[in-house]
């Protein structure tokens, strides 16, 4: 594997997503090296060796690293060589797009398919029929619920749609 893992923004910000932007750092040097343990890692990156474990269970839920066990002759303990999958990651990248694209989806559809109503103080937003069942009256506060424009909630989420299209890719 190869530092050219990163030459794609979308592999960039799904593997951000997933395991974090602090642990790129980690990814990149697993890229680099075949095979590494988690102590080496640690002090390479002058990180503590529980983030370290942290980070790699978070890659290896997600399928992108795998391990190799092997037992310490002189002191008995379990020593893990991780490596990266990297043929993997295309899967991890289309996985976010599409699970981004289906949350996204599902708040426009909420948003094109009622009407809401806000409260005057702002601690409540309610479909019609929440707020007319509680009297346009805040269950919160006791403050008037009045009718709220989402036009400009639908325009911000079909223009995240065409972010993720833009970042991720088609």
């Amino acid at each position: 594997m190869s530092e050219s893992l990163f030459e794609s923004q979308a592999v960039v910000n799904a593997l951000a997503e997933v395991v974090g932007a602090n642990s790129l750092d980690l990814i990149g040097e697993l890229a680099i090296e075949e095979s590494v343990d988690e102590f080496s890692l640690a002090e390479r990156l002058g990180m503590d060796v529980k983030v370290v474990r942290k980070v790699l269970y978070k890659l290896y839920d997600n399928s992108l690293v795998k391990f190799k066990r092997f037992k310490d002759q002189d002191t008995g303990w379990y020593i893990y060589m991780w490596s990266l999958e990297g043929n993997k990651v295309k899967h991890l990248v289309e996985r976010v797009r599409r699970e981004k694209i289906t949350g996204i989806r599902e708040q426009l559809d909420r948003e094109q398919e009622h009407q809401f109503f806000m409260c005057e103080s702002g601690c409540t937003r309610a479909p019609f029929e929440t707020a007319m069942e509680a009297g346009f009256v805040c269950p919160h506060c006791g403050c008037r619920m009045d009718f709220q424009d989402n036009g400009h909630i639908i325009k911000q989420l079909e223009s995240q749609l065409k972010e993720i299209e833009r970042t991720f890719g088609q």
